[in-house]
């Protein structure tokens, strides 16, 4: 055909007719030509997308329950990789707290003097009370700590002497402690206050023993 002939049967079916019947486009390649599909021009490029379309919500991965060996929480109290805990070095090493306590009391009797309220008095008497049992008991220690280290001290002189040593039992270690505290109430003026505390406290475990109570 001429293209006389090809404009002429264009005008007489129509521009649509002619391009289904002479150029095979039908309806569905138009649809698709009026929405691309965006593809990407090359492999390492981004996808193209509508800008009407939505955007799909991006979930998460929960993190695995399962830790790695390095993510572990150790505790050092209960960990042999990290040595053995020694008492005495954890006493000494933390024995500046007995100044910080002694401190903290001053400063709640002084909120003491300050304060009006019976509840806050009770409250501060109570937490000063813990402090001073703190110190108590710490003092306790390091006392009993140097009667030990002196034992020790006698006995390694005894047998460089060349002499027996004298291992002291515990029932003579218990009978120094309290002639030692004796001497301390005594020389406080507590000793009778001391000694009225135990009366009491042993009349209580008689009766439950007796069954009065």
């Amino acid at each position: 055909m001429s293209f006389e002939e090809i404009l002429k049967l264009k005008e007489e079916l129509g521009a649509k007719l002619y391009k289904e019947a002479v150029l095979g486009i039908d309806n569905a390649e138009n649809l698709n030509s009026r929405n691309p599909s965006f593809k990407r021009l090359n492999k390492n490029r981004p996808r193209e997308l509508c800008a009407k379309r939505q955007v799909p919500f991006i979930t998460v991965k929960q993190r695995s329950k399962h830790k790695s060996e390095d993510e572990q929480v150790r505790d050092p109290r209960f960990d042999a990789n990290c040595g053995d805990f020694n008492v005495k070095h954890f006493k000494e090493n933390y024995k500046f707290l007995m100044k910080v306590r002694q401190r903290d009391i001053a400063r709640i009797q002084k909120q003491l003097r300050e304060t009006a309220s019976d509840d806050e008095r009770k409250q501060l008497r109570l937490e000063m009370q813990k402090l001073i049992n703190k110190n108590m008991e710490e003092k306790k220690w390091h006392t009993k700590q140097k009667i030990l280290d002196q034992e020790k001290l006698q006995i390694q002189q005894a047998i460089q002497n060349g002499l027996r040593p004298h291992y002291i039992t515990k029932k003579e270690r218990r009978a120094k402690e309290l002639v030692t505290q004796f001497e301390q109430l005594k020389e406080s003026g507590k000793l009778s206050k001391h000694l009225e505390k135990r009366r009491k406290k042993n009349a209580a475990k008689d009766r439950r023993q007796l069954g009065f109570e």
